[in-house]
């Protein structure tokens, strides 16, 4: 069927946790294959979760700059932002 190698792109492995969820969501799956596919999907989420941080990380950086070699990271109020996009970033 699939294997459960990690895609290799953020976006291949929504993907293939939206098939998994459709898969768990169906009614005919056994316990077994229901299984290895929650364990292939915790294994996505890490995977987005990661890559997440480090997209986040590198925004932050670059954002904030570093030019006296020390690291000012400054986050967004992720609960503000989702609720209105137009939320200026903090300075």
């Amino acid at each position: 069927m699939t294997t459960n190698i990690t895609p290799k792109t953020f976006e291949e492995s929504l993907i293939r946790l939206e098939e998994i969820v459709r898969q768990l969501d169906d009614s005919q799956t056994d316990l077994e294959t229901a299984l290895l596919r929650y364990e292939e999907g915790v294994r996505l989420l890490k995977h987005c979760h990661n890559t997440l941080e480090s997209a986040q990380r590198k925004i932050e950086i670059l954002r904030n700059g570093n030019n006296d070699n020390t690291l000012n990271i400054e986050t967004v109020d992720e609960k503000e932002f989702k609720t209105n996009p137009n939320t200026k970033l903090k300075e």
